[in-house]
């Protein structure tokens, strides 16, 4: 049978929306530590006036008569994680979370306070959403490159309240500067004020939507099963912006999984959240491969060698830009604006490597190199003739 003579039918469709989620930390609330001698899991970055906590029933209180102030450590940032905190009471207060940078300072802070509102402020940016939250909602507070968006999940589905760029979380792509960066809880009360939570957990998460979803592969192109499970990278779209995450699925079911996430330095020391990516191992060196398309760097291709598991984790990789283009020959291997959607497979003893790439009066076409190696060295074989094609 040749393949135009397939007939492939639909099993079923599914959006993601926000139900993928790779833990990365929480507040347990199962022992009182508040009160335990033996060590703080979560030490108190600021405190000020009379205020009293407590952990007990899965919950973390927060009181104070006169009025007060507190904040404890929650962990290291990252500039895409994020945030969910359950609650169960709030009077007279304002409770959130603050990005502090190395010596302390605080350079980020989303508050919610009991006068309904959600407050972002971060450098001379500030701005205020309306917000109703109830006992039991979900406050989720998702950071992105250069940004925060913010939902209520009041138990059917979180619903965005706002998004809102914030030019000093640009610095905080950088590794020398999130690296070091912290994130706490703060609880901001004044006299009579009480705050409960019920749960406080960060995670990434596999986006509102999912899309380049590509199987990764072995590198004759077969792909990667594993313990009944096919592994898949795809783009987790945000509500701006996206970055490249990998999931498992059943494929005898309705069952996706979250199990990584990966990011790339270009060389400039930039957490970059490129997408894409065709991933390649080679069971021959034991090596993995992968190429994306550098959105962060002019949309050009770019490369590089995984040294760990990719499907595992988080995942920083360094890679390398495809050169510079001369602006002449089309066919060139370097890095024409536009190219987008690699993909990578070993055939008949060569690596043939193909790229979707625009051409001037005709749109997209599928433009093939080959090599001898997997990341360098391709020279230009063919190239479809028909038809503008992407994805």
């Amino acid at each position: 049978m040749e393949l135009h003579e397939l007939n492939f039918r639909r099993r079923f469709s599914v959006n993601l929306y926000q139900s993928l989620k790779l833990p990365v930390g929480e507040m347990s609330l199962y022992k009182d530590w508040v009160n335990d001698q033996r060590g703080d899991p979560y030490p108190i970055l600021d405190r000020l006036g009379d205020i009293t906590e407590a952990v007990a029933d899965a919950a973390y209180t927060v009181a104070s008569a006169e009025g007060g102030e507190v904040s404890r450590l929650l962990g290291a940032f990252f500039p895409y994680y994020t945030y969910a905190f359950t609650f169960a009471e709030i009077e007279q207060c304002d409770m959130g979370i603050t990005v502090r940078d190395r010596d302390g300072c605080r350079v980020v802070s989303v508050m919610l306070n009991s006068a309904e509102q959600i407050k972002v402020s971060g450098g001379q940016e500030e701005m205020l959403f309306p917000c109703h939250v109830c006992a039991g909602d979900i406050l989720i507070i998702t950071f992105r490159a250069g940004g925060v968006s913010l939902y209520l999940d009041r138990g059917n589905r979180p619903d965005l309240i706002g998004d809102v760029s914030l030019a000093v979380l640009n610095d905080y792509l950088n590794y020398a500067v999130y690296s070091s960066a912290t994130v706490s809880l703060t609880t901001r009360l004044a006299a009579g004020g009480r705050a409960v939570y019920r749960g406080i957990n960060s995670y990434l998460c596999g986006g509102i939507s999912q899309a380049d979803i590509k199987p990764m592969k072995y590198e004759d192109g077969t792909p990667i099963i594993e313990g009944g499970r096919l592994f898949l990278s795809f783009s987790a779209r945000l509500e701006v912006g996206c970055y490249q995450a990998i999931m498992s699925w059943n494929p005898t079911l309705c069952d996706f999984r979250m199990e990584g996430a990966i990011f790339y330095d270009l060389g400039d020391g930039r957490c970059c959240n490129d997408v894409a990516a065709s991933i390649v191992f080679d069971r021959r060196v034991h090596e993995w491969y992968i190429w994306f398309c550098a959105f962060s760097h002019g949309h050009v291709l770019a490369r590089g060698k995984v040294l760990g598991d990719p499907r595992y984790g988080i995942q920083i990789i360094d890679a390398k830009l495809m050169e510079t283009w001369n602006g002449e020959d089309i066919t060139a291997f370097a890095g024409v604006a536009g190219d987008e959607d690699p993909d990578l497979a070993w055939i008949d003893g060569k690596w043939h490597l193909t790229i979707c790439r625009r051409e001037p009066e005709d749109g997209y076409h599928y433009y093939r190199f080959v090599s001898d190696t997997p990341l360098d060295g391709f020279t230009y074989a063919d190239r479809t003739l028909t038809g503008g094609k992407t994805g």
